[in-house]
């Protein structure tokens, strides 16, 4: 068997998984590099860890950023794993160490900010403006994913229990929020859009909107903002803003209840949210020792 049969052995695992179709893809993007480097062609039993330890020193000598190198590692880590747990292979994947990636706290949007952003978002006729203001709402105030934003059916909306029923990762389904600011767009836009569709958002022409079309609404606004913007970085604020609220309101912090709300499989993959919340709280809630000192002395 050569090392492409087997990638594409690996590949039908992960479809046959009922991964998504992104991560699916993502697999096939960042594990191709590495067939390319060490030949599609090369017998499975051939592939040593020479092999794979010249592909990473390559790697790490290329003008990647920490984040870009640590997911092509990551990923191929996961597809050797594969290989060694399917097939009898003379290498050892647990000695492949995925670097971490450098920490940085996503921007929490202010209200001047928040104002900002919504004041860019136009379009040439009214429903579409209000749509485009509903898709942003929905990401920061939701915490949706652009998926989620456009595979959002209209049976999945109540307005009277300010809730929505979304389709998230691997076609799993949750509830989450509907704020009222939210709601108020999403009904003016659906007053005035020309079309009947099952979904709640559609394109100009009437069509399914797409992910894409997201990505490019979100790039077009972030064009015009002095401060860096993105569709993971709402959802991040929302994320971040739950615990400073929850925490506000009731003194601590469910963060069960936030992984049910952001579709989350992995406790771990939430806490960051709810750390970066406590340095926020903290750095509110700190009393300078220095101004203390100092106080009404010049």
């Amino acid at each position: 068997m050569t090392l492409r049969q087997c990638f594409d052995e690996f590949i039908l695992s992960r479809r046959l998984a009922d991964l998504s179709p992104k991560t699916v893809i993502d697999y096939q993007q960042f594990i191709e590099p590495f067939l390319q480097s060490v030949s599609p062609d090369l017998p499975l039993d051939e592939l040593g860890q020479d092999r794979i330890t010249l592909y990473i020193s390559g790697l790490l000598g290329r003008p990647l950023s920490k984040s870009t190198r640590a997911t092509y590692i990551r990923h191929l880590k996961v597809f050797l794993k594969w290989v060694q747990a399917e097939y009898d292979v003379r290498y050892d994947y647990k000695r492949i160490k995925v670097p971490k990636s450098p920490k940085k706290n996503v921007r929490i949007y202010s209200p001047d900010e928040l104002r900002e952003i919504f004041s860019h978002i136009h379009a040439e006729n009214e429903w579409l403006t209000l749509r485009n203001k509903c898709i942003v709402a929905l990401m920061y105030d939701s915490g949706l994913r652009q998926s989620e934003v456009c595979s959002l059916r209209r049976s999945g909306v109540s307005f009277s229990e300010h809730r929505l029923t979304v389709y998230g990762k691997g076609c799993k389904e949750r509830t989450v929020p509907l704020g009222s600011l939210t709601a108020r767009f999403m009904d003016g836009y659906l007053s005035l859009c020309p079309f009947q569709s099952g979904k709640v958002f559609v394109n100009r022409h009437g069509g399914d909107l797409t992910n894409n079309a997201v990505k490019l609404l979100v790039s077009r606004i972030s064009a015009e903002l002095p401060f860096e913007f993105s569709s993971h970085k709402l959802r991040h604020n929302f994320a971040t803003n739950y615990c400073i609220d929850q925490y506000e309101e009731h003194g601590q912090v469910d963060i069960y209840k936030l992984m049910i709300l952001l579709g989350h499989e992995d406790i771990e993959t939430t806490r960051r949210y709810l750390h970066h919340a406590n340095e926020i709280i903290s750095s509110q809630n700190c009393i300078s020792h220095l101004d203390k000192l100092y106080s009404g002395k010049t």
